[in-house]
């Protein structure tokens, strides 16, 4: 199937993040029509500058667009507010750039195949959330993005372009995979405006839905639960998939009688027997200035002070001889319904 976009054809940029943001300047930049902005609320724009720690190359705000066009904030897309601003603005196309909105049939059913969206992998495989987590804790060291067309499944729509890059250098943490995607989603963005610009036409290819795959999303305050039972590297893979500009994997450390939250967000591994027994796992046995090393199943985790967050700023002093630990499965689940337990989103 091939489908043409008029030069004059209007769009609504839906979700937030750098790719929204370039997306809107290259549009700008060639002369498009100037399109309108439809996000989530405020508070969930804060958070993410926060966790990105105004790092431009990771995350620009959506702040920045205000004075250059119109910005709604709303809760969702589907509902009477959000149909009504696709209206009055006489929407043509929607870009979905890391929406939290799930679109439902209504709208789809009125822009059938003039909805795309730009998703973190080489598609039909990693379909659904987390794709930086998951892609680590499975070792790949890769990164990909798909321009497709959305439908009423998860990533399941027709491949617009898409691309892959192979063996990135770096540690495995998110912060790399999405500066390197980040690097893929312009050339991505930057072909398919310029097919706008050239009048050419989109050919859209069916995925081969038997060779992909869908994941959940991952949602790192309440799935980032660090389990001892674990070898020494599963442990560190886990911390590291966790890590920036996700919350962290936590566990929790006896302090003043209480069980205190603790987030890691990096550590390293060292295969060891130092300790053979279970009763030493979750162990902190030496300690300096800037690191603690704490006893694992199979070795040594080492992790370094500034890589550690407590609840509230809290100011532990003395870690050698604490052990850290986390609930069992059963308590953990009870408590991930409990939204103030996990402070971080």
């Amino acid at each position: 199937m091939k489908i043409k976009i008029d030069k004059n054809s209007k769009f609504a940029l839906v979700g937030h993040g750098y790719h929204l943001n370039y997306l809107f300047n290259e549009l700008i930049k060639n002369k498009l029509p100037k399109p309108i902005i439809i996000t989530h609320p405020k508070k969930f724009h804060l958070r993410d500058i926060r966790n990105n720690e105004n790092d431009s190359s990771l995350y620009k705000s959506i702040f920045d667009l205000e004075k250059k066009t119109n910005v709604f904030y709303i809760d969702d897309i589907n509902s009477k507010k959000g149909n009504s601003i696709l209206k009055k603005n006489k929407i043509d196309y929607i870009f979905s750039l890391s929406s939290r909105f799930i679109f439902k049939n209504k709208i789809i059913n009125n822009y059938r195949n003039k909805i795309f969206n730009l998703h973190p992998s080489l598609l039909p495989e990693e379909k659904g959330g987390g794709t930086f987590t998951y892609r680590i804790l499975n070792k790949k060291k890769f990164c990909a993005a798909s321009i497709h067309i959305l439908d009423e499944e998860i990533d399941t729509g027709q491949i617009v372009i898409k691309s892959k890059k192979e063996k990135l250098k770096g540690q495995m943490i998110p912060i790399n995979y999405l500066k390197h995607t980040n690097l893929i989603y312009e050339s991505l963005i930057k072909i398919f405006v310029r097919k706008i610009v050239k009048n050419s036409k989109f050919l859209l290819k069916n995925q081969n839905i038997s060779k992909g795959w869908y994941l959940p999303r991952f949602y790192t305050d309440i799935s980032g639960a660090i389990d001892f039972s674990w070898t020494g590297e599963n442990i560190d893979l886990f911390i590291k998939a966790c890590s920036k500009p996700y919350p962290g994997a936590f566990c929790f450390i006896k302090f003043k009688k209480k069980n205190l939250k603790i987030v890691i967000y990096n550590s390293q591994f060292l295969k060891n027997k130092k300790f053979s027994h279970p009763w030493f796992v979750g162990k902190i046995f030496y300690e300096t200035k800037d690191l603690i090393k704490i006893s694992v199943t199979d070795g040594i985790l080492i992790v370094k002070k500034k890589d550690l967050k407590f609840k509230n700023n809290t100011v532990i002093k003395k870690f050698i001889g604490k052990t850290l630990f986390n609930f069992n499965d059963k308590i953990v689940n009870s408590l991930s319904t409990v939204t103030n337990i996990f402070e971080y989103k």
